[in-house]
């Protein structure tokens, strides 16, 4: 069997990270024609169909998503092979800006910095974990305030992304409030409903209302933190990313929501920093799942990838 060729599994990752040909061959400077013959002729070649074709865009067969963890892996084994002939791994040292959400750097930042501290001392990350809007982190990266991202999909195509994890949004209430499984939204009418003003939160309360919610809110908030001071009082309820109320805070319990709402999370970063040599490693520390797996809400199962 004649090997695959690695720029044929480099754009195969690409179409995947960027959800189609067109943004993946931007993404790399080749033509989209060239793209998809790539990954034809990596299909031919391993007996496989790995794309699902379509007019929304591209998304992995069952195939395509078993090879892609070792597609990437040789990606990241051949970008450190000029590193290697120089000798100089061990010697990476630099400035990488991060921008995220604050619940994002709480609970999925630290044992990654803490690796990255041993694994490269001359190595400064600073963390700007202000950001409320989704929007906001992707401006960063494209004003070169952030040299990396941990940004909430949709994210443009003309990033280069990395997936990263995702978490559900939730209902977030008063500890004492009796819940009745299968009772539906109206079991909380009495509550005020508070709502947490990001796009976000906002898109998922048009899900909710499509499955029959019809609460209007009460009050409006800029942060997650402010939502569950108030709902641990009694004063009302919301709906948060899971993430973002753990661990609960006294007085608040957390329920699932009637229908099925996910926050999904790349590793973002534009196509000159992602070429980066200290982005790149930190990109690829952020990823280990050996070091995702020591966080306690990987652990808890409350975010997954």
């Amino acid at each position: 069997m004649t090997l695959p060729k690695l720029h044929h599994i480099e754009m195969l990752v690409a179409v995947i990270d960027n959800g189609g040909f067109g943004a993946a061959a931007a993404q790399l400077g080749a033509t989209q024609s060239g793209v998809s013959y790539a990954v034809g002729e990596l299909e031919r070649q391993l007996g496989e169909r790995l794309l699902v074709r379509a007019r929304s865009g591209c998304t992995p067969t069952a195939a395509g998503a078993r090879i892609l963890p070792k597609a990437r892996q040789m990606l990241e084994l051949a970008a450190g092979l000029a590193e290697d002939a120089r000798g100089d791994t061990q010697a990476l040292s630099g400035h990488v800006r991060i921008a995220c959400f604050r619940s994002v750097a709480t609970h999925l930042l630290p044992n990654a910095l803490e690796t990255l501290g041993t694994r490269h001392p001359q190595l400064r990350i600073d963390v700007d974990d202000s950001y409320e809007e989704r929007a906001e982190v992707e401006q960063a990266l494209r004003e070169g305030r952030a040299d990396l991202a941990v940004a909430q999909l949709p994210v443009g195509p003309d990033l280069v992304q990395r997936p990263f994890v995702s978490d559900s949004y939730v209902l977030v209430l008063p500890a004492g409030c009796r819940v009745q499984a299968g009772a539906g939204w109206a079991q909380f009418a009495a509550l005020p409903y508070i709502q947490l003003n990001c796009s976000g939160a906002l898109a998922v309360l048009e899900r909710c209302r499509a499955a029959g919610f019809e609460a209007r809110a009460a009050r409006t908030l800029a942060t997650d933190s402010g939502i569950c001071a108030l709902v641990a009082r009694g004063l009302g309820y919301s709906i948060l990313p899971r993430l973002a109320v753990f661990p609960e805070p006294s007085g608040v319990q957390v329920v699932d929501l009637p229908v099925e709402a996910r926050r999904s999370f790349v590793l973002g970063a534009t196509p000159a920093m992602a070429r980066d040599r200290a982005v790149r490693a930190v990109m690829a520390t952020l990823r280990e799942r050996r070091i995702l797996e020591r966080n306690e809400a990987v652990r808890r199962a409350l975010v997954s990838w």
